[in-house]
């Protein structure tokens, strides 16, 4: 079981990965030329600046710790595979990373970290994690879609 400082970066370090995917999304959504996918980008970077702000909520009242220290990748790799990520030059090659590798990846972490948080103690970030786990399995679904 995490601590309370473990739990808020973790927290943040999800938080980071949605805001970057909500941004990329966004812009992929609003420049994208196929009229089957512009709608689906759309939803999904709501979905994602939704969920930052819902992690947000759930990070420690504590003088030392505010959502710029928190909201940080959770290591280079990430922060690089996003950079990557930017620099993609179709809108096949973003869908492909975001809904093979991205997502999942952040799927993953969630349900992780859903897994080693108390609902007795933090019940209240279980249900945050529990909306996020949900919304992203479906968007895995529905954005994997995309590419057959």
């Amino acid at each position: 079981m995490p601590d309370m400082l473990q739990n808020a970066r973790r927290l943040g370090h999800h938080r980071w990965l949605c805001l970057q995917l909500f941004e990329l999304l966004g812009t992929q959504a609003a420049t994208a030329s196929d009229p089957m996918v512009k709608p689906v980008l759309a939803a999904h970077a709501h979905h994602l600046a939704w969920h930052a702000d819902l992690l947000a909520q759930r990070f420690p009242e504590l003088d030392e710790l505010d959502a710029a220290t928190l909201t940080v990748p959770a290591d280079d790799v990430i922060e690089r595979s996003i950079v990557a990520l930017r620099r993609a030059t179709t809108t096949n090659e973003i869908l492909r990373s975001v809904y093979t590798v991205v997502l999942p990846g952040l799927l993953a972490e969630c349900e992780d970290h859903r897994a080693s948080v108390d609902p007795a103690t933090d019940g209240p970030t279980v249900r945050v994690l529990n909306l996020i786990v949900r919304d992203l399995a479906d968007d895995v679904r529905v954005g994997a879609a995309l590419l057959h």
